[in-house]
């Protein structure tokens, strides 16, 4: 290309910032080359080739995708054999665009060097301006990036077309290329390019998906029960519950259609029959032992999709990395202390270890108790008792059970209690630290003897459970003051993990997202979206409730912003960073002193079940003064035991 052509191709990318462009190109490269000026800020006279990068830091990025490379090293072979003649070569990248293996032509290996489609190459469209690595990565989508399309004149020899592959959990693992030094004039030529990199990139992201999960149920399914067994549209990976632990990029997109890649943790460790009309019994039954017309499956939004399920039990390492995956996406987005406690978990899963939550009031305690269960092989209940939000007269009576006329007002024919509940499953006990010292040596007696005996009752019984405990309160420091059982504590605190506070996580963006996700689901209207600047006020705010206040003030928000949330939609406490406009001192809006007393107690009896114990350790006074509270602020003292009412008839 000369200098002449060199200034008309600047002045064309020009013309589309200047928004006075008339040319037909593709949109996706317009918007390109407008990430370049703008958001990039490169400039295209210059002339850029790809950055090769030192040998010590090429080994680093491939020591990191080893599995990777192994698994995807057949598909590219494959592929090089099929555009063999037409000097073309194969690439494939990491997410950041280093090129981490390839296949050309030896003959022409030393003209590929000099453009930079070679080994250890740096494609990022930040670094390198528009081309097909670097666009792939930024869309996640395939794409061709023919000669002019490039970002710079030193790139416009060149034709690349690319397709992401994603690894089982909706993250971008690697970008798939086929490059040509001197292409045909015409685009057009590259189709065929692009559907064989496309279909290759779908076929390691399969292979991925069935080598990580061997040991758990591979489910494929498709619209052809013709290429059902040979082709499969889409595959997911199951645990022994049914929950999702992997699938590949298109099945993402056929499960969450509105969001499609990107946003794998909304789909993970949910249910099979979340989406289908299935049950996990059935699943066995869905092989190749049944006809293949039997196997015909209905989602719960219409569509019908031939299935097939296969378990295979011996157990082979992970093909995307050493490291188990399956935790991450789940738990965090991006968070480093969440993502700490998501590894050691998945080691520790299957373990006999009983586990302690630390943690303010609010960070998911229990959400993470619930995760955890879901990733146990050996599906059983889980049982959970806020051990602070129980009268401590019944507490006793709920955990162990009693016998039939145990004591006054006892049910005629008794009760099994949460602890037998829970046998064969996990036992969530939130707030441990409020458990009255009585009831603590009991337990303890169940965790060493792994027995119960029910109130009333001289006969034990053989139980296999395992405990998680929660407390927002020190339990070390319970322990030193003699409020806890130093022998409890270590046997309840095999493990302990303190969830961050929201203020500390590095997620929040994330989470807002998940959230307001999660509160769309089973809902017909559209996914409630928000404003930059009302996201940035959230992002800001310090979150004193954490997640469960997060969870609230976006609820009203959704519900006041008719689908579209902006500042104005936030309670004023979270406009104005912590107070409100009306009255600075307090972080709500009332008309008088008596009404906002009265909003705050009732809200926090309503939120320990109307305990007044419960309320008064967590107001720091005591009982009585909780009493004179509710009187002066008219809230009737006969709400106090229906809660409990229910439960003992």
């Amino acid at each position: 290309m000369n200098q002449r052509q060199d200034v008309l191709h600047v002045e064309e990318i020009q013309s589309v910032i200047n928004e006075t462009h008339q040319g037909d190109r593709d949109q996706e490269i317009l918007d390109s080359w407008r990430r370049c000026i703008n958001v990039h800020e490169l400039n295209p006279f210059e002339k850029r080739s790809a950055y090769i990068l030192p040998e010590e830091h090429l080994r680093e990025h491939v020591d990191e995708a080893e599995d990777l490379l192994r698994t995807a090293r057949f598909g590219l072979e494959t592929l090089y054999q099929e555009i063999v003649g037409h000097n073309y070569v194969v690439l494939l990248t990491n997410s950041q665009g280093v090129t981490l293996d390839y296949l050309c032509d030896p003959d022409k290996e030393s003209d590929f060097r000099k453009a930079g489609l070679y080994l250890g190459a740096e494609w990022l469209e930040e670094k390198v301006g528009t081309n097909g690595i670097g666009a792939c990565i930024y869309t996640g989508k395939p794409i061709t990036v023919h000669k002019t399309d490039h970002f710079h004149a030193s790139h416009i020899s060149l034709t690349c077309t690319a397709a992401p592959i994603y690894d089982p959990f909706g993250n971008l693992a690697a970008v798939l290329d086929v490059s040509a030094l001197q292409a045909p004039r015409s685009k057009n030529s590259q189709s065929f390019a692009q559907q064989l990199v496309s279909i290759w990139a779908s076929r390691i992201e399969m292979a991925a998906l069935i080598n990580n999960y061997k040991s758990e149920w591979l489910v494929t399914f498709s619209k052809s029960s013709v290429f059902l067994e040979i082709a499969p549209d889409y595959a997911i990976s199951l645990n022994s519950s049914g929950r999702i632990t992997g699938m590949t990029s298109k099945a993402l997109a056929l499960l969450n259609p509105e969001k499609g890649n990107h946003h794998g943790n909304e789909v993970l460790n949910e249910l099979l029959s979340d989406y289908f009309e299935l049950r996990m019994e059935e699943l066995p039954m869905m092989n190749r032992n049944m006809p293949v017309h039997k196997r015909l499956v209905r989602m719960h939004k219409g569509e019908t999709y031939f299935i097939s399920a296969i378990q295979t039990r011996q157990p082979v390492r992970n093909t995307l990395g050493d490291t188990p995956y399956k935790a991450y996406g789940v738990l965090h987005g991006d968070d480093k202390r969440m993502e700490s406690i998501a590894r050691k978990l998945d080691k520790l899963v299957e373990a006999e270890v009983n586990i302690l939550l630390q943690g303010e009031t609010g960070t998911g305690k229990e959400f993470l108790a619930k995760y955890i269960h879901g990733l146990r092989r050996v599906p059983g209940p889980f049982i959970a008792i806020n051990c602070a939000a129980i009268p401590e007269n019944l507490i006793e009576s709920e955990l162990f059970g009693y016998e039939n006329g145990a004591f006054t007002g006892a049910r005629a024919k008794g009760k099994i209690g949460l602890i037998e509940q829970a046998n064969g499953g996990i036992l969530f006990l939130d707030e441990i630290g409020d458990m009255p010292l009585n009831l603590q040596a009991r337990l303890l007696r169940v965790l060493a003897e792994k027995e119960v005996m029910r109130i009333g009752s001289s006969k034990t019984k053989q139980i296999d459970i395992r405990v998680i405990c929660a407390s927002h309160r020190n339990l070390r420091e319970l322990v030193e003051a003699g409020e806890f059982r130093e022998d409890l504590y270590y046997r309840v605190a095999g493990i302990t993990f303190t969830m961050p506070a929201l203020r500390e996580r590095e997620d929040l963006k994330w989470l807002i997202n998940r959230i307001l996700a999660k509160q769309h689901k089973g809902q017909k209207e559209s996914v409630t979206t928000i404003s930059e600047e009302a996201e940035e006020v959230l992002l800001q705010y310090e979150w004193p409730g954490n997640i469960r206040q997060l969870e609230n003030v976006l609820e009203l928000a959704k519900l006041l912003g008719e689908g579209h949330i902006n500042v104005s939609d936030l309670p004023e406490e979270i406009q104005f960073g912590g107070k409100s406009q009306s009255d600075p001192s307090r972080t709500f809006t009332t008309t008088s002193e008596q009404d906002s007393e009265s909003i705050s107690l009732y809200d926090l009896l309503e939120e320990m079940n109307w305990n007044i114990s419960a309320v008064s350790k967590r107001m720091g006074c005591d009982r009585k003064t909780i009493y004179r509270h509710m009187k002066k602020a008219g809230i009737s003292v006969k709400r106090l035991s229906q809660q409990w009412t229910e439960n003992m008839n």
